[in-house]
């Protein structure tokens, strides 16, 4: 119960700030302004920002499944690591859980942090969503970025460090494993599942793009 009620706290924090400091409209605007070639007519601009505002009100919920969905995700993956070096027995998979919740902390700052910093710069909505402070792809020119190297150079980034050494860190304190064990088991585990998760992306990027 108590991992849960911190995902909603993740949640309603994200939510809220995104909801007071973000204007998705002045940025759909903006995006829409930039398109040279072809015009949207007045009333169907007025229904896709009215949809946007609808929708966006469910975006709490959205987020608290997302989160809740990775955290399980990266439990079974740690849960994955334990059965295959003979460590599992006696481990829950609800205490896997609960560490992942708590090292998804720092990716919740890192989200915060890109609606703050995004609050002050002049950007169209696709501009924001390719934003990603701290980040490989914030070092570089975007320009010169081919489209599908986006996703891989955003997820290159400091947060997801701490997010590893958080990792580390819990799966030590939580279940009374030897730092350097814990070091050995998150990071062969991290580091598959977020290279098989690049290959998908790519994958995908390159059959629908």
């Amino acid at each position: 119960m108590k991992t849960f009620l911190i995902l909603v706290f993740y949640s309603t924090a994200l939510f809220l700030m995104s909801f007071f400091l973000l204007d998705f409209e002045s940025m759909m605007l903006k995006e829409l302004a930039k398109q040279k070639e072809f015009e949207i007519p007045e009333n169907v601009l007025l229904d896709m920002l009215e949809d946007m505002q609808y929708w966006n009100k469910f975006s709490i919920l959205l987020t608290f499944l997302i989160l809740s969905l990775k955290c399980f995700l990266m439990a079974l993956i740690l849960y994955a690591g334990l059965f295959f070096a003979n460590r599992h027995q006696g481990i829950k998979l609800g205490s896997l859980f609960m560490i992942a919740v708590y090292a998804e902390s720092i990716i919740v700052l890192g989200g915060m942090l890109k609606v703050f910093l995004g609050t002050l710069s002049d950007l169209t909505y696709s501009e924001f969503s390719l934003f990603a402070p701290l980040s490989v792809l914030s070092l570089l020119d975007i320009t010169s970025v081919k489209p599908i190297w986006y996703y891989p150079l955003q997820l290159l980034n400091l947060f997801e460090v701490i997010y590893c050494l958080l990792l580390i860190y819990f799966f030590s304190n939580e279940l009374d494993f030897k730092r350097s064990e814990s070091s050995k088991l998150v990071m062969s585990t991290y580091a598959f599942s977020m290279s098989f998760w690049m290959v998908l992306i790519l994958f995908l990027t390159l059959n629908f793009t």
